[in-house]
């Protein structure tokens, strides 16, 4: 039996008019943000400005560890935060917000972007997946969001795969085949075998070449510093070969300085994205039902990992023209406008519903 979804006209009235209030008034927020500040009006210069800090913060402090200047618990969350700031930016050119006129420009700071955060998806793929997140949010085809774990019950095996994008789709195959196909259904609609054959392989290859080098390398290095602690605690050390023992002095400043920060951001991102998302029993098209803020306390630490993403992720829902540095400048009225219309705020019994809208009848 086929489950017909309610469309867009056929949602509440009450909210379709929040949302074209929500809208309206979150927009005019940002326009008024930018008459008291006119320098905003150079978007483009601020996108790229901030990319090239972001990584040329990461460098500095990776130079700085490998120097003997800076511990390695301190670069790890330094490089981390700035490069946070890498994937807002790459969040905003899959929005064309910076150098719409400049292509070239996008594809470099999108290739920029992807080196100094390997562990993702590959950026030109994700703007159709992104795209289509915004489309179908909560739905089985969402794959942006069901990849990081969204919908599924919170338990060890959930946490492990907030954690590690590859144990992600190690450890629920069926359901990430299911989600694959259905998104290739629905985003790419193909008409034929080839075309079906075609869309798969793509998607087969989205974490080709960087991720796949990525995740390898770090469960090379989780692997290799597990058996040498194990077999040391057990009396029996291992007598590696010094060809061995240089390779892995190379892995272990790799991951400082590239790995781990992306672990720690990537783990971040994704517990506050999938949580703050909502998943299962949401209306197509109602942007109402897809998002809340999540901006408790207890989630601060995370936020400084994800620029205050479960704060200000729920604003860009319902207004996606505006870059996140401008979001986070009008955040504090702006959450007026969505708590008076009914968004909510800090739903923590989504924890324990697998992040559906109600708790089950």
């Amino acid at each position: 039996m086929t489950t017909v979804l309610p469309t867009a006209s056929s949602l509440p009235i009450s909210d379709l008019k929040r949302t074209q209030l929500i809208r309206q008034q979150v927009s005019a927020l940002g326009d008024m943000a930018r008459q008291r500040h006119p320098w905003l009006a150079h978007q483009n210069a601020i996108g790229l400005s901030i990319q090239l800090a972001a990584i040329g913060g990461m460098v500095l402090c990776s130079w700085l560890y490998l120097s003997g200047q800076l511990p390695w618990w301190g670069a790890v969350p330094l490089i981390g935060m700035l490069a946070s700031l890498t994937h807002e930016i790459e969040h905003d050119l899959i929005h064309l917000l910076y150098f719409k006129q400049r292509p070239w420009v996008q594809h470099a700071l999108l290739l920029l972007g992807w080196l100094s955060r390997p562990s993702t998806v590959n950026p030109w793929m994700r703007r159709q997946m992104h795209f289509h997140h915004h489309k179908k949010s909560g739905h089985p085809s969402d794959f942006e969001e069901r990849a990081i774990t969204n919908g599924e019950a919170w338990g060890l095996k959930r946490l492990f795969m907030t954690l590690d994008n590859m144990l992600a789709i190690m450890l629920r195959p069926n359901t990430m085949r299911s989600v694959v196909r259905q998104y290739v259904e629905d985003a790419e609609q193909p008409a034929s075998r080839a075309e079906w054959r075609a869309a798969l392989f793509r998607k087969a290859l989205s974490y080709m070449p960087l991720g796949h080098a990525f995740w390898a390398a770090w469960h090379a290095f989780v692997v290799f510093h597990l058996v040498d602690l194990v077999a040391a605690w057990m009396g029996q050390p291992i007598a590696w070969s010094p060809e061995l023992r240089s390779a892995v002095s190379v892995l272990d400043a790799v991951t400082v300085c590239l790995i781990a920060p992306n672990i720690l951001r990537n783990f971040c991102l994704h517990f506050i994205s999938s949580n703050m998302h909502y998943y299962g029993d949401v209306e197509a098209g109602n942007v109402m039902q897809q998002t809340q803020v999540l901006n408790h306390p207890v989630f601060w630490p995370m936020q400084l990992f994800c620029f205050n993403f479960g704060s200000t992720h729920a604003i860009h829902h319902f207004v996606v023209g505006q870059p996140f540095y401008l979001r986070q400048m009008i955040a504090s009225e702006a959450h007026e406008v969505l708590r008076s219309n009914g968004v909510r705020f800090n739903d923590l019994g989504t924890f324990r519903r697998a992040n559906r809208l109600q708790a089950a009848v």
